[in-house]
């Protein structure tokens, strides 16, 4: 059994549902355990029962030097193929049309390329709310 798929039991059978379906250890290297959640709310139930659930997990010898928690957030392009992703509601743009126009305008002149982008994006979700009520 490599180092992975070994980790990955032992969190199976130290930690129980629900945690297990909403999280999975990344790496466990000199007493730090790396945990991806599923969800900001998941990470943040790891995160405030971490003294708990290290205790728990030093009681495996696999653990016995757990020091640390890692968790992070499963960014959303990272999902496993196949698994539903949640329906976002469209929201109508709070942003006038002369503001999206202004903003637009600005970002042309921006030569921050990321800090361009945003802009001209912030400025589209006037134009795609306003197509989709069409």
């Amino acid at each position: 059994m490599d180092k992975l798929s070994s980790l990955l039991s032992h969190w199976k059978t130290n930690v129980g549902e629900p945690l297990v379906s909403h999280s999975f250890p990344v790496s466990y290297v000199n007493g730090r355990l790396s945990l991806r959640a599923d969800t900001s709310a998941w990470a943040s139930r790891l995160r405030h029962s971490q003294a708990e659930l290290m205790n728990e997990l030093r009681d495996d010898p696999f653990f016995h030097d757990l020091r640390e928690l890692y968790v992070r957030v499963l960014p959303e392009r990272a999902r496993v193929p196949g698994e539903k992703k949640r329906q976002s509601v469209s929201l109508p743009s709070r942003i006038p049309a002369s503001a999206a126009h202004l903003i637009k305008s600005v970002a042309d002149d921006i030569l921050d390329p990321a800090l361009r982008r945003s802009l001209i994006r912030l400025a589209g979700a006037r134009e795609k709310s306003a197509s989709a009520k069409r």
